[in-house]
């Protein structure tokens, strides 16, 4: 093994450490090293790379569900109570 894989390693943190890493860089960030180590680990480890991708996404597609949600109550009173009237119609057949 030469020196540079040696280096590599030793900054690079296990799979186990990596996953844990690229969940706290969604809540805060990282430091220096940490985002080295993991940058490496993230170009030797297809797995955790993909994993990463993955994370990413849900996130995006759960802020996405969230603004959705925050756009629903903004509706209208009036489409609300119209709304309203339609299904107890539907109910009351």
């Amino acid at each position: 093994m030469n020196w540079l894989t040696r280096t590599f390693r030793a900054l690079s943190p296990n799979c186990k450490e990596a996953i844990r890493l690229q969940s706290e860089a969604l809540d805060r960030p990282l430091s220096r090293m940490q985002r080295i180590g993991l940058r490496i680990h993230l170009a030797m480890c297809r797995w955790c790379s993909r994993y990463g991708k993955q994370l990413k996404f849900l996130r995006t597609a759960a802020q996405r569900c969230e603004h959705d949600h925050d756009a629903e109550q903004t509706m209208p009173p009036e489409a609300r109570e119209r709304i309203k009237r339609r299904l107890q119609t539907e109910i009351n057949r």
